[in-house]
């Protein structure tokens, strides 16, 4: 089982544009692994693309990533979803459509929960969804998945979880290929799906975390902030880690507010014996 962490980053990319700060002056001199751009991951061998963030294009054309035959939501946030053009710019060729009379090169399939797909489906402008324009166009074709319910695709087998936060509902993907089990939860997974399904996995990835203060401009995060309410702490990450009998835990979505360099992570890591994600990580089980 194979993955590939196109973007290892949060809401925002590192460098930030026009920020000063150590983080992104470092990240702007030295590139990858210093810079993160948006959430995303890649299964080559189903052609399998979670979330698509602004940065796709220049993520799978990094990864010299050529096909992309699903697409998978975790929710309708716009650091995982306005990249979602990428179905038109790898697909849609206009002299094939005016010249040629032929429709696009491949139809995508796009799969999310029924709360995500409602959100999915309400993005858009005066003249209706942009979903239903790309399903007009033959871009794409949607699949509302079932809570709980495994989606097979060849010899893999992903089954999604869904997860209400305080503001939106995101999911939790169970993947499996033969015996090879991985739980992907990469944003708005607080708080975190009861299953035993779930249980007893090779590895976890997963995000919605923030590490303790001093953060960015020195900012520290109040012990009742609500902050503590939406995210996870390491410590609480380690915890569900041993709950889920996870035999290793990588951790993505790394805010570039938390002002921490790619070097600080890497120390992290020793002390919480955990790893952290980078742009371009590949990973195999």
């Amino acid at each position: 089982m194979d993955f590939i962490i196109l973007g290892s980053g949060g809401s925002t990319t590192i460098p930030r544009p026009g920020c000063q700060c150590k983080v992104c002056i470092e990240g702007r001199v030295k590139g990858i692994p210093y810079t993160r751009s948006g959430s995303s991951m890649f299964i080559p061998d189903i052609n399998l693309l979670f979330d698509t963030p602004e940065e796709i294009a220049s993520q799978l054309n990094r990864e010299q990533i050529n096909q992309i035959d699903f697409i998978f939501y975790t929710h309708w946030h716009p650091d995982h979803t306005f990249g979602m053009r990428i179905v038109e710019r790898m697909y849609k060729f206009w002299l094939d459509m005016f010249v040629r009379g032929k429709k696009p090169r491949n139809r995508v399939k796009v799969c999310a929960i029924g709360k995500v797909m409602e959100d999915l489906k309400s993005m858009g402008y005066k003249g209706g969804a942009f979903f239903k324009y790309y399903e007009k166009s033959d871009l794409i074709e949607t699949i509302e998945l079932k809570d709980g319910k495994p989606f097979k695709i060849r010899n893999f087998t992903i089954t999604p979880f869904e997860v209400q936060t305080t503001y939106n509902f995101s999911t939790v993907f169970l993947i499996q290929e033969d015996d090879k089990r991985v739980v992907y939860a990469p944003c708005d997974v607080k708080p975190f799906p009861e299953s035993p399904k779930l249980e007893n996995i090779d590895m976890l990835i997963i995000g919605s975390f923030h590490p303790e203060g001093p953060l960015k401009e020195g900012i520290v995060i109040p012990p009742d902030n609500e902050l503590r309410q939406e995210l996870f702490s390491l410590e609480e990450i380690q915890e569900l880690a041993r709950k889920l009998d996870a035999k290793k835990t990588l951790v993505t979505h790394i805010e570039e507010e938390w002002g921490k360099t790619y070097d600080d992570y890497r120390q992290l890591e020793k002390e919480y014996n955990l790893e952290f994600s980078h742009d371009g990580m590949r990973i195999q089980i």
